[in-house]
């Protein structure tokens, strides 16, 4: 087991990509501290693990409130003594055209894409620093490197942050013997994208513009994130690792 007795955090794990990731943490040995605003799909979530004779726990946590982050890493402390991962994979996506924006709209797309997993990783860095170790993976996007193709201006900008925020972290704790990378999906098969492929003649359109010939699963996530959160990547730092199907070869 790669992570036995480390401890986990794996942000809006009560479905999709999070989900995925927080199982597959806790089949590997870790202690997977369930973080999600939705407190029934991440008590579904730590039901599993626990039957499966893993070891978890869920924090109901709004990550775009720096008092509730800061509650949730205290929370994880108190039970499981430390921290080692950090999985930022809570992300929301208000799909709308630039000049119907709201300042509201604005304030909660960066609040949780961005501002929260700055905060998240500072309360991380508190607590991996005076260890000299310690891995924090981000969910960014093939957005942050090309626009969407729905007029998403605003979540866009948000993964191209979270991109940099995945740079310069890396940067200034590497000194520490800290890893900072990130993971940019492309069109995964979660509850965010069903939204907008909510027919099947959409969900062909999109698998026909990727050279695997398929959407992705958010399985597909589960090797590239372990991969960048065990020692085989411990030599691995401000990379943005692309999990697309070849999408953004063309």
């Amino acid at each position: 087991m790669r992570f036995a007795g480390q401890t986990a955090i794996v942000t809006g794990a009560g479905r999709g990509m999070g989900r995925a990731v927080a199982l597959a943490l806790a089949a590997e040995g870790a202690n997977v501290v369930v973080a999600e605003v939705d407190e029934p799909t991440a008590n579904v979530a730590v039901d599993e693990i626990l039957k499966a004779g893993g070891q978890a726990m869920a924090v109901k946590v709004d990550i775009s409130s720096v008092a509730d982050v800061r509650r949730l890493f205290k929370a994880t402390v108190d039970e499981y003594h430390g921290l080692d991962i950090l999985i930022n994979n809570a992300g929301i996506g208000i799909a709308k055209p630039l000049l119907d924006y709201s300042e509201a709209d604005w304030d909660r797309q960066l609040g949780v894409n961005l501002k929260g997993m700055f905060f998240a990783t500072q309360e991380a860095a508190r607590i991996m620093i005076p260890k000299r170790r310690g891995k924090i993976v981000n969910f960014a996007s093939t957005a942050a490197f090309v626009s969407s193709s729905t007029p998403e201006t605003a979540y866009d900008i948000s993964k191209g942050g979270v991109r940099q925020l995945t740079i310069s972290v890396a940067a200034e704790l590497a000194q520490y013997q800290i890893n900072v990378n990130a993971v940019a999906p492309g069109t995964i098969m979660t509850d965010l994208t069903l939204r907008v492929l909510d027919t099947e003649e959409k969900m062909a359109r999109a698998s026909a513009k990727i050279p695997l010939a398929r959407l992705g699963k958010p399985e597909d996530m589960v090797g590239p994130v372990l991969f960048l959160c065990s020692e085989d990547a411990s030599y691995v730092t401000g990379h943005v690792l692309v999990v697309d199907g070849g999408w953004l070869l063309f």
